[in-house]
C-alpha cells in the first residue's frame, strides 16, 4: 500500500481546469499547433450507371454459362422449337375476339356516373322499366362507368326513349351513333337538393 500525505497538502494544489478544457491558455504554455491538413485523397471511381445502355456481349462468352434460372436445382426451361412458315401464318392471323357487335335492334348504351356498384344495380332496374327496352346485358362497369346491350323495338330511338322515361333519372344524351349511345344521368334526388 501506498502512504498517505498526512499534511494533505499534495491534494490541494491549485489546478488550472480552464486549460484542460480549451478556455484560455496557462500564461506559460505555448498554444498547440494547428493539426496538419489532411492529404488530398483521389476521387473514388463513380458507380456504373443503371440507366444508361447495356454494355456489349463478348461473342465469346457461350450462352449456357449464365444461369438460366435462380431457383438452385430446378432444370433449365426446354428449347423453344423455329416454327416452320405454315405454323408462322397461323399464329399471326388475329384472335377472335368475345365481344361482338350489336346486333339488329341492340344497341349498346354507355351510362356515367354510376358511383357504386348500388347505383348501377338501381339504374339497371330502372332502364328495364323503359317502354320498348327489352334484354339488357352487362357488358363490363369500371370506374363508375357501365356498359350494357339493349334490346330495343320502338317507334322512336333508343336516345328519345331514355330522355323521355327512365323513373327516378334525368338523363342527357352526349354522344350516339349507329351501334352506341353515350348518356350522362343524374338522380332527381340530386337535382332537387340545394348546394
Amino acid at each position: 500500500m501506498a502512504k498517505k500525505d498526512k499534511t494533505g497538502k499534495g491534494d490541494e494544489a491549485p489546478v488550472d481546469l480552464a486549460a484542460r478544457i480549451g478556455g484560455r491558455f496557462a500564461p506559460d504554455a505555448p498554444p498547440p499547433a494547428p493539426p496538419p491538413p489532411p492529404a488530398p485523397r483521389e476521387p473514388e471511381p463513380l458507380p456504373p450507371r443503371l440507366d444508361g445502355p447495356l454494355p456489349p456481349r463478348r461473342a465469346a462468352e457461350p450462352r449456357e454459362s449464365r444461369p438460366t434460372n435462380f431457383g438452385g436445382s430446378d432444370s433449365p426451361p426446354p428449347p423453344i422449337p423455329i416454327p416452320k412458315d405454315s405454323e408462322q401464318a397461323e399464329k399471326t392471323q388475329a384472335i377472335p375476339s368475345p365481344r361482338t357487335p350489336p346486333g339488329p335492334g341492340e344497341t349498346d348504351v354507355v351510362i356515367t356516373p354510376l358511383p357504386t356498384l348500388d347505383d348501377w344495380h338501381r339504374f339497371e332496374l330502372a332502364l328495364r322499366k323503359v317502354r320498348g327496352v327489352g334484354q339488357v346485358r352487362t357488358e363490363y362497369y369500371r370506374h363508375g362507368v357501365l356498359k350494357v346491350r339493349v334490346s330495343f323495338e320502338g317507334q322512336d330511338r333508343l336516345a328519345q326513349a331514355l330522355r323521355a322515361g327512365v323513373p327516378g333519372y334525368r338523363v342527357r344524351v352526349i354522344g350516339e351513333d349507329r351501334s352506341t349511345l353515350q348518356i350522362l344521368i343524374s338522380n332527381d334526388n340530386e337535382e332537387r337538393r340545394p348546394g
